[in-house]
């Protein structure tokens, strides 16, 4: 998977969860933060990332620091944490999405249940394919896998214009 099908989903979840801020500023800060959970489990942190993907990729891990962030701020917001249920939903379901759209691919497997279980988790759908190296080179591949995903995904990202500016007319 390319950064590119993560950051298209992450951005339509963003559309889709973003409050109405008044400031072009805030909207595109709020975009830019959903785009960078959507690609949360591959951040080059030392001991995770693609370094561990057992642990960078298990929903059994995320899930724990998922709920440990939700508690902490359950603590430190109390009510007005209903106030950005949908945000924070969003924020969950956008981090959640990087494992499903890993499965996706061809060529990849992801152990997502680790350290419960080892066996990796498949839907591979044919026309998406995990990159051979990491560019540069740009070749002729490498712009085929970019071209795919941006097929496969953009869709998305257009429905989730179309429906905020549905919702901003309203």
């Amino acid at each position: 998977m390319t950064s590119l099908g993560h950051s298209l989903v992450g951005a339509s979840l963003g559309l889709v969860c973003m409050p109405a801020f008044e400031k072009s500023r805030n909207r595109l800060l709020f975009q830019v933060g959903f785009i960078a959970v959507a690609s949360l489990p591959d951040w080059p942190i030392p001991g995770l990332g693609h370094y561990r993907l057992d642990i960078s990729h298990s929903v059994i891990v995320n899930g724990g620091i998922m709920l440990g962030l939700v508690l902490g701020l359950q603590g430190v917001g109390g009510s007005k944490l209903r106030t950005y249920r949908l945000v924070i939903a969003g924020v969950l379901l956008t981090w959640l999405s990087h494992f499903l759209l890993d499965t996706l691919y061809v060529d990849s497997s992801m152990a997502l249940f680790w350290p419960v279980s080892d066996i990796g988790v498949s839907l591979p759908v044919p026309w998406l394919k995990t990159m051979p190296h990491v560019p540069p080179p740009i070749d002729r591949r490498i712009l085929l896998i970019f071209g795919y995903e941006a097929l496969t995904f953009l869709p998305l990202f257009i429905l989730a214009v179309i429906w905020r500016a549905r919702r901003t007319q309203g």
